[in-house]
């Protein structure tokens, strides 16, 4: 990830019901003026009349300026702060659009009406936050929706995989197995048979730590049985999990930012 310099001056407007953050002088080795980077706390609500809280990022006067969005998806039991600043801020500097959000029952989004752990294997519960989002950015003039990526780590990267299959561009999951992937996304190995295979999906990069249980095994498959180039997937040393495993190896970040300079 390249070097960035950043120095914070932190205003807060009220408006419309939402806080707006402005952080300012930050900025790209290639570039020679500072990017102002502005916060608003947003919320949209889904099918099934649940509240997602998220936090979305964009360059001060990009507001009606179509741009790439790039979706994070936080893993169970953690949040939308899941993402470091200076993550969401490199993003910005690359002229994407940036959206954070809360799964059900996590963080500040409404809480569903099923146990906690249901998120983890229902299809009716989290992606419907995914659909809810698309719906979102498809109602956002300042977004191309011909170039969405997401990231997610853990059930964030079924989740995001779902968001790439319902019309996103690019996606990157960490350390996501087939707990999640499975029944959150439809794309399932007994399915191979069947009469109508399952499409490939195209554009994704799976990262994993291999000694995290199977999920080194079972990114394996995914890539084998349901990915078409471009694809690929990166293993590292290590047992660590989704957060704590880019928390180990921060050029996870790197590798994200280049995946998705390669294919939005």
């Amino acid at each position: 990830m390249k070097t960035l310099i950043i120095a914070f001056i932190v205003l807060s407007v009220s408006f419309a019901g939402c806080r707006k953050e402005v952080k300012t002088d930050i900025k790209d080795s290639n570039k020679t003026s500072a990017v102002n980077v502005v916060k608003d706390k947003i919320e949209f609500t889904t099918s099934d009349n649940i509240r997602i809280a998220g936090n979305f990022y964009y360059a001060a006067g990009t507001e009606k300026t179509g741009q790439p969005l790039i979706v994070l998806i936080h893993q169970f039991r953690s949040n939308k702060e899941q993402w470091p600043k200076d993550f969401t801020d490199s993003l910005v500097v690359k002229n994407y659009k940036v959206i954070a959000y809360d799964i059900r029952s996590h963080g500040e989004s409404d809480k569903a009406k099923v146990k906690l752990e249901d998120l983890l294997t229902d299809p009716e519960q989290a992606p419907k936050d995914v659909d809810a989002l698309l719906k979102w950015a498809h109602n956002n003039e300042g977004i191309d929706t011909n170039k969405i990526g997401f990231a997610g780590t853990s059930i964030g990267g079924a989740l995001g995989f779902y968001g790439k299959v319902k019309g996103g561009k690019s996606v990157v999951m960490v350390s996501t197995g087939n707990l999640t992937f499975a029944p959150l996304t439809g794309y399932d190995e007994r399915k191979m048979s069947m009469s109508r295979p399952l499409l490939k999906v195209r554009s994704v990069l799976l990262i994993a730590g291999d000694k995290d249980g199977s999920h080194a095994m079972e990114n394996k498959a995914i890539y084998d049985n349901f990915l078409d180039d471009p694809k690929e997937t990166r293993f590292f040393d290590s047992d660590r999990h989704g957060k704590e495993l880019i928390q180990q190896h921060p050029e996870i970040y790197s590798l994200i930012l280049n995946w998705f300079g390669k294919t939005l």
